[in-house]
């Protein structure tokens, strides 16, 4: 039984997700990354998270690098996050674990938060993202 984290993030937490595959979107992947939350749905108990990896290679529209104050994000290496890829998945732990190491642990799993002078960046990235086919 799936049991809810209280209480819920905030819009622009990072939280460590078990983001599902594309091929597998009902159920989580099999490993914790990063995601950057964008919205909360408090009467859902979920939130929208957006994909997150370190695995930077090129940077596509949609997409932005958090490559600097990566203590306030809670990160230990740059980070890129996919706002084309985005999942409103329940706030529990099927979906949202904890990270060894990290101290920030309300709400779990919490990593960090966005750093402000990101805000900006992750702006125009969602701007710059592909019309919906």
């Amino acid at each position: 039984m799936a049991h809810n984290f209280n209480p819920l993030p905030a819009a622009g937490d990072i939280l460590w997700c078990k983001f599902p595959h594309d091929e597998d979107l009902g159920n989580p992947g099999p490993y914790p990354r990063p995601g950057l939350v964008l919205n909360v749905f408090t009467d859902l108990h979920a939130v929208l998270i957006t994909y997150g990896t370190s695995q930077i290679g090129k940077i596509y529209d949609g997409e932005f690098v958090i490559d600097d104050q990566l203590d306030t994000a809670g990160l230990g290496v740059p980070t890129k996050f996919d706002l084309n890829r985005l999942q409103k998945l329940p706030f529990n732990d099927v979906w949202f674990h904890s990270s060894s190491g990290v101290t920030v642990t309300i709400p779990l799993p919490k990593m960090g938060i966005i750093p402000p002078t990101f805000m900006p960046v992750m702006r125009a990235a969602w701007m710059k993202r592909p019309a919906k086919k």
